[in-house]
């Protein structure tokens, strides 16, 4: 019975880990197209009650300090199939749904310094497309297009 519960235990931890391992790959990566050594990691983009959320985290690796600045109202996701642009959510006071926001300027901007050898992370909200494609394209200022991105529900 004990060996049944031990094998049972390593089990569950090899699921565990590799569950945990999974999840801090990104999706996809791409780099900055103004700021040199920042690069952008999709990690997760997900579809719940009709909303998709998209989080990224913004990597630095160069070798000094960068600022990384744009505003949330300049993102969008695409559905190529239909040839539709999805804005980020609006709030009830006309701020994008999304963070962290360094200011309310146009909506909301995103405005952090990233120190060398290190991450800020952020995330945007869209409506969910209409027509429910299985991918999309994730365009984020300043960054070549996250293309073919498949929506998880």
């Amino acid at each position: 019975m004990n060996l049944i519960k031990a094998i049972f235990s390593v089990a569950a931890l090899i699921c565990f880990l590799a569950v945990l391992a999974r999840g801090q790959q990104p999706l996809q990566t791409q780099a900055h197209d103004t700021v040199e050594g920042v690069e952008v990691d999709l990690v997760s983009i997900e579809v719940q009650n009709n909303i998709v959320t998209a989080k990224f985290r913004i990597r630095n690796t160069g070798t000094d300090k960068q600022s990384v600045v744009f505003n949330f109202g300049r993102c969008y996701i695409m559905d190529e199939t239909n040839q539709k642009k999805y804005y980020p959510l609006k709030d009830s006071d006309g701020l994008f749904i999304a963070g962290p926001m360094y200011d309310n300027s146009d909506g909301g901007r995103f405005w952090y310094d990233v120190d060398k050898g290190k991450s800020k992370a952020f995330w945007v909200k869209f409506p969910q497309p209409a027509d429910n494609p299985a991918a999309v394209t994730i365009s984020i200022p300043a960054v070549s297009p996250f293309e073919s991105v498949k929506l998880a529900k």
